[in-house]
């Protein structure tokens, strides 16, 4: 049998670095337009409603599967009074004015949830090209304590989180760093051994990843601006969580039947112009929105809206991609890593 091209690739060579590898150089690309280019600000602007937005968005296409929602019913509070009790906690904080609790939230699950999903996507790699299961907890617990250590290295770069621990204790905003770097090396190491002990090769694209996860936070060590650092490296993530969700729906649903919303799922999935238009349909939305919200002198609601949405979005996500969950390995697993990709 001839060597298939795409084995030990999620996708293709092309699909892969482009929207896994190579995917946090679009946050370089922020940065550098943000500092000199004279329309700079609006390429963050467009990033924001085209890219960022519909990143959020995208775990609701989750409740459009006819196999997830009877799941999802059958577990009402979890995937239906969750999100309404956080929008309620974060609309509450922020009419009282109480809104330091809401940002620190937002900037220390940021950090779980996007290393979690960068561990997600190495898990994947790791099945294509046969790697143990046993290397799991080490590169996880390296990617989540480098990304850690990167961005607390200048806590006081963000006031809310740094006062708050600050009031805890002087030395605690500056501890992260102090525990994340050893931990992050310890796994490091024990992940290296694992690697090498391999009975096959790593592969390139299972190596450029990691290289790439483990540097994703890095705009946090010379850019200045902490929401700009934060943006930079959510840039690349935001795409590799978009392609992921793209490509399972694409070969979930292409085709299928069912009822009328995972048709429009299926139909929006099966070509990458409907997902483009899609993305710009719901960015024109929250962008008027927005401007609405400003002319009636509530801008307040937007701010609560966004950032409930954010929050929203990291709690979904531990549940839709909880792969511990049978439910979430049988109806992901196979569409994600197929026999006809794991390495030869």
């Amino acid at each position: 049998m001839p060597d298939d091209p795409v084995r030990g690739w999620i996708q293709s060579r092309p699909y892969d670095l482009t929207f896994f590898i190579l995917s946090p150089l679009a946050g370089l690309l922020i940065i550098w337009a943000g500092r000199g280019l004279p329309f700079g600000s609006q390429l963050i602007v467009a990033a924001t409603f085209l890219v960022a937005i519909p990143h959020y968005l995208s775990s609701f296409s989750f409740f459009l599967g006819d196999d997830n929602l009877p799941y999802y019913r059958a577990r009402r509070l979890a995937y239906f009074a969750g999100p309404v009790l956080i929008f309620a906690i974060v609309a509450g904080l922020r009419v009282i004015g109480f809104h330091r609790p809401v940002q620190s939230t937002m900037f220390v699950w940021n950090i779980y949830h996007v290393s979690r999903q960068s561990s997600g996507i190495l898990a994947l790699y790791r099945r294509l090209n046969l790697g143990a299961v046993l290397e799991k907890r080490s590169a996880g617990l390296a990617i989540l304590g480098t990304n850690a250590a990167m961005a607390f290295w200048h806590p006081d770069r963000f006031p809310p989180l740094f006062t708050l621990l600050e009031t805890v204790h002087p030395a605690l905003p500056w501890m992260v760093r102090v525990v994340a770097v050893p931990v992050a090396g310890v796994a490091l190491l024990r992940y290296g051994w694992l690697l090498y002990r391999r009975t096959r090769p790593v592969s390139g694209a299972e190596i450029g990843f990691l290289v790439s996860s483990l540097l994703l936070f890095h705009p946090y060590l010379w850019v200045p601006d902490a929401d700009q650092a934060t943006f930079a490296m959510l840039m690349g993530h935001f795409i590799q969580y978009l392609a992921i969700v793209w490509l399972l729906n694409r070969r979930k649903y292409a085709g299928a039947d069912g009822s009328e919303h995972q048709r429009i799922l299926a139909a929006i999935s099966a070509n990458w112009r409907r997902v483009v238009a899609a993305m710009c349909t719901v960015g024109l939305v929250f962008f008027l929105t927005e401007k609405a919200l400003v002319a009636l002198g509530i801008g307040m609601a937007y701010v609560i809206i966004w950032n409930a949405m954010t929050l929203i979005h990291f709690y979904l996500d531990g549940l839709v991609w909880a792969f511990r969950i049978p439910h979430v390995r049988e109806t992901i697993g196979p569409y994600l890593t197929p026999p006809s990709r794991i390495a030869a």
